[in-house]
């Protein structure tokens, strides 16, 4: 059980470091490209991807009423978690936008996992975990209304800071949903072969299709990498981390994310370095790993 506990953390603790490193580089190659596009073909070949591996894979679940309806309402949350992340870190400080998503999290995430997964009242301990990085995201929120982020405050980025918000509670929702799967029999890559069609159907609509052929030309490379680091290999990692380990544990190594992003922030020479921004996330790192610290010792 400790070994399956270990493994789980490495592999979201992997996805953590990988995807900072993407998600600061699509922050600064959104500032003159277009979103939508480059969300729109790297979704389309991880959709791809995942149904011919899953093909490949055999033996799926039984697709019940139930796991429908569990499929559907992924569907709807990861398409608002994912491009409400990327829209975010175009308008605003990526390792507040991160900080936002992941202090939501844990607080979203004890309740909806008692509740959906009926596992009774949380531990005291998670609630106080909880609560505590819940005030710590309220001082980040003061940090950029006061102009004391890295990127200058104004309406752009007051709406990608809200737009982080919900993909905060919608991620919480999400690694839910795909435990919920698990728990019904399907595998990692079942689970990704179908949860991005609404996804793809969003950005169809949101897309300006004559700009499409242009950016893919122009911009091949950086959409590719884009793709890769902040979505395919980050997807891959995650969804071993979440068959081994709680969400609860899930979203706690993903607590760390702000302060591993704030640090790839210093490659982006657009982002002035703030010092309350990382004392927020300085704070938010250091109650996830003790908690995580407890999980382990709990699990052992």
């Amino acid at each position: 059980m400790a070994n399956r506990f270990a493994l789980g953390v490495l592999f979201v603790a992997l996805y953590v470091v990988v995807s900072a490193a993407g998600e600061v580089y699509a922050a600064s190659y959104f500032q003159q490209a277009d979103v939508f596009v480059a969300l729109l073909l790297s979704f389309a070949v991880v959709c791809l991807m995942f149904n011919l591996l899953a093909r490949q894979e055999g033996g799926e679940a039984a697709v019940a009423k139930w796991s429908l309806l569990v499929f559907v309402a992924l569907n709807v949350v990861t398409a608002i978690s994912w491009i409400g992340l990327f829209i975010g870190l175009k308008y605003a400080e990526p390792a507040i936008v991160v900080a936002f998503m992941v202090a939501l999290g844990p607080t979203a995430t004890v309740w909806l996992n008692a509740l959906i997964r009926r596992q009774g009242a949380p531990p005291a301990s998670d609630i106080v975990v909880s609560v505590t990085i819940a005030t710590i995201g309220s001082y980040m929120i003061w940090i950029s209304a006061s102009g004391n982020a890295g990127v200058e405050w104004g309406a752009r980025s007051s709406f990608g800071i809200v737009l982080a918000i919900v993909a905060g509670l919608s991620l919480a929702l999400t690694n839910i949903l795909v435990k919920l799967l698990f728990d019904l029999g399907f595998s990692g890559r079942q689970v990704l072969a179908h949860r991005f069609y609404g996804t793809i159907l969003l950005l169809l609509g949101l897309v300006d299709h004559s700009s499409i052929v242009p950016e893919i030309s122009q911009h091949w490379f950086a959409i590719a990498a884009i793709g890769l680091s902040t979505i395919i290999v980050p997807l891959l990692l995650i969804q071993q981390g979440i068959r081994r380990v709680e969400p609860f544990t899930v979203n706690m190594v993903l607590s760390t994310a702000p302060i591993i992003t704030f640090l790839f922030q210093y490659f982006d020479s657009r982002i002035v370095p703030s010092l309350h921004t990382f004392i927020g996330n300085a704070l938010i790192t250091a109650v996830a790993v003790g908690n995580i610290y407890l999980q382990y010792r709990r699990s052992a």
